[in-house]
């Protein structure tokens, strides 16, 4: 699947889908996985996923519908893929058809809360 591809599959859908395009006509980098699994698989692990976010109030966008959608399409195979942005700081998870026909749901997740190696205190031993 090319760049061009994936923006018009991004069309409409809400926010993180809009914000998930924008990026990518801005040349953020993607990336789309081989195989599949049933859609119900990811909607149980993504809505795990929702809760924690919801309860160490990290932002989101589109994670509710997404999960939605994910139990809609039910045993249908789904592709995953996925878009880093770095301004803003966000990584939109992507799910997509067998045949990459279509997008599914799109989840944005800030990722401002993720403690960077180099930002953390150095570690030293005393031996």
């Amino acid at each position: 699947m090319d760049r061009h591809q994936l923006i018009a599959l991004l069309a409409g859908g809400g926010s993180a889908y809009a914000m998930c395009r924008d990026a990518l006509h801005d040349g953020a980098d993607f990336t789309i996985a081989n195989g599949a699994m049933p859609a119900t698989h990811f909607a149980r692990i993504y809505d795990r996923r929702k809760r924690h976010c919801q309860e160490r109030g990290i932002a989101t966008l589109g994670f509710r519908q997404g999960v939605e959608r994910l139990q809609n399409a039910r045993n249908h195979a789904v592709r995953l893929g996925w878009v880093k942005v770095a301004n803003p700081d966000y990584h939109f998870q992507l799910f997509l058809t067998e045949d990459l026909s279509a997008v599914i749901a799109c989840i944005g997740v800030d990722q401002a809360h993720q403690v960077r190696r180099d930002d953390g205190p150095e570690l030293t031993s005393s031996v």
